[in-house]
């Protein structure tokens, strides 16, 4: 369908209700800008006036207490054909409003309805603790991670549970050896008749049933004693509170009355994992009674993330993404999803080529993906490798230094750190879990056999952690309440960069990142474009995949104003070369 033509005919409705059209609105002029290469644009258009009804309609929605309350604003346009098109948009009171009593008339300005600027506009006020104070998130939101404290290597402490083990077990065994030779003594006295010998069988009895009554209690002993070094040296396993990625989005979309849609995967195995800032319950000896963990998923008011837009910002980092709000449904895919090209509805036929140039000012000749390292857990900086990637992009040949125009320096910061998994058991927890297995083993002969080589054997798997308390925020990967052995191959900022900052390298994918860029260049233009490139700003041109940089248009005209870039390699020669810390 093409665009209707502005001498159709014309409806338009405050709030549903028709009234006279604002003066000169034809003029107005709308200017859209897709800053960072969003796939939807930041609209500002020039102020709108309304006077007889409109005006006092307006002025009694005001009085009505309204005026933080966007007013509904659309144009009809249709055709003898009736081909419709539907020009909708919200008055916004805090930007350009005033009232002219003395000539009648009221000014306005206008934004997009369902624009994805105004939806971060609002998010931008709202936090996750407030979303928790009217129930909108609630504990059946959060997850529980798995984790352990685990100190790092203490040679006397080793050593220390090395003696008293091994005296426990010395004198298991001696016990146990004292009754085999008191019934070895009561056989042989047995055998020799029943004469003359009442007595000393009788003694022999007696000893041995206190050597067993003996051993009874020193095995009980061991029990209370190997639980209390369990206990004690290996703080047992803990949970923590978290929410996944994907929810933490969705409700706050949920909340704003949209869905949420996104085609990064992660998303739905990633955690977030608020700060910790709870103090374990310890009894009168200094044991820990109660350990504590993060007792809610959502951020505390010192994290980064607590602020909803924050979280919606991280995502966007994680995965190099873009937003769109499509009917009623909040997207967030990476910038190169084929889903943005594959939905464009605008179409560009050849025009009139003025001004040609590159996009080499979007070259940075250094890149840094980076998470956070804590100070209160060592093992984001024992276990650093997949914390940070550096790409550094050069020349492959050039005739001096001095020469090289090549520069930038673009530090993407997660703002949260990564987790570490416990993989396997240490050298301290290999000789408690040794312990553990005599004392189970010499347990079962009373029956009720111990499990405390198992209470150790469980740790594997889960988070791990150099103390309970930690300052910043993870983002950790799941399989189910655990880490996947291989969790740092599955997301880290080198699997990140690789998977989703691919568009913007001019080396890889065939130099994909480089493009051209026309400027100032008139183009045939209605509502209907409007409408379109309002919803997607990527299209085809002459075959090649293209994109909307910015556009600006006066409304009564059938023309407008546009920049776009379209993919055109320009320099294959450049090589880059990736640096990852360990």
């Amino acid at each position: 369908m093409a665009d209707i033509s502005i001498n159709s005919n014309q409806k338009y409705l405050l709030d549903g209700n028709e009234y006279n059209a604002p003066l000169e609105w034809e003029d107005a002029i709308v200017i859209a800008d897709y800053e960072n290469d969003s796939i939807q644009p930041s609209i500002s258009t020039e102020s709108f006036t309304f006077c007889l009804q409109a005006r006092e309609f307006i002025l009694e929605w005001i009085r009505n207490g309204k005026i933080y309350e966007g007013l509904p604003f659309e144009l009809d346009l249709f055709n003898i054909n009736q081909d419709r098109i539907n020009f909708k948009s919200v008055i916004d009171f805090t930007a350009g409003y005033r009232d002219l009593p003395n000539d009648g008339k009221l000014e306005a300005s206008l934004i997009k309805n369902d624009g994805i600027d105004n939806f971060f506009n609002q998010i931008g006020t709202i936090t996750y603790g407030y979303l928790e104070s009217i129930n909108v998130i609630n504990d059946s939101d959060y997850l529980n991670v798995d984790y352990v404290v685990e100190k790092p290597f203490n040679l006397f402490e080793i050593l220390t549970t090395s003696i008293i083990v091994y005296l426990m077990i010395k004198e298991v065994a001696e016990s146990i050896k004292r009754i085999a030779d008191q019934v070895a003594n009561i056989i042989s006295k047995s055998v020799m008749g029943p004469f003359g010998i009442a007595g000393s069988t009788t003694y022999a009895i007696a000893v041995a049933i206190l050597n067993i009554v003996y051993t009874v209690a020193l095995v009980i002993a061991i029990v209370d004693l190997t639980n209390t070094l369990i206990s004690s040296l290996i703080v047992p396993k803990r949970q923590h509170k978290a929410i996944n990625i994907k929810r933490a989005l969705e409700i706050v979309c949920n909340y704003y009355g949209y869905g949420f849609i996104t085609s990064v995967d992660e998303f739905s195995n990633a955690a977030y994992i608020p700060s910790n800032q709870e103090v374990d319950t310890k009894d009168k000896f200094g044991f820990i009674k109660i350990p504590k963990g993060t007792q809610k998923g959502i951020p505390n008011a010192s994290d980064i993330g607590y602020n909803c837009q924050e979280m919606f910002d991280i995502a966007k980092k994680s995965c190099d993404g873009r937003f769109a709000i499509i009917d009623n449904e909040v997207h967030l895919r990476p910038k190169d999803d084929p889903y943005w090209i594959k939905n464009s509805s605008f179409e560009l036929t050849d025009v009139l080529i003025e001004q040609k140039t590159y996009n080499m000012d979007e070259l940075e000749s250094t890149k840094l993906l980076k998470f956070q390292v804590d100070l209160n857990d060592e093992y984001t900086i024992d276990n650093y490798r997949g914390t940070s990637i550096e790409i550094k992009t050069d020349l492959i040949s050039i005739g001096t230094q001095q020469n090289n125009m090549l520069k930038g320096f673009l530090e993407v910061d997660f703002g949260v750190a990564l987790g570490s998994r416990k993989n396997e058991l240490t050298p301290f927890e290999k000789l408690l879990k040794a312990t553990g297995k005599i004392v189970d083993d010499t347990t079962k002969v009373l029956g009720k056999g111990t499990s405390f080589a198992s209470k150790i054997k469980n740790r594997v798997g889960v988070l791990k952690q150099s103390s309970n308390w930690h300052s910043i925020p993870k983002l950790v990967y799941l399989n189910g309440n655990t880490l996947p052995v291989n969790h740092r191959e599955l997301f880290s900022a080198p699997v990140l960069y690789n998977k989703y900052y691919q568009a913007e390298s001019f080396v890889t994918e065939n130099f994909k990142g480089q493009k051209a860029i026309y400027k100032d260049v008139v183009i045939p233009f209605g509502f209907d474009s409007y409408k379109k490139l309002t919803n997607n700003s990527y299209f085809k041109y002459l075959g090649d995949e293209a994109k909307i940089i910015n556009f600006e248009w006066t409304m009564g005209e059938d023309s407008a104003t546009i920049d776009f870039w379209v993919r055109e390699v320009f320099t294959r020669n450049l090589k880059e070369t990736q640096i990852i810390q360990t």
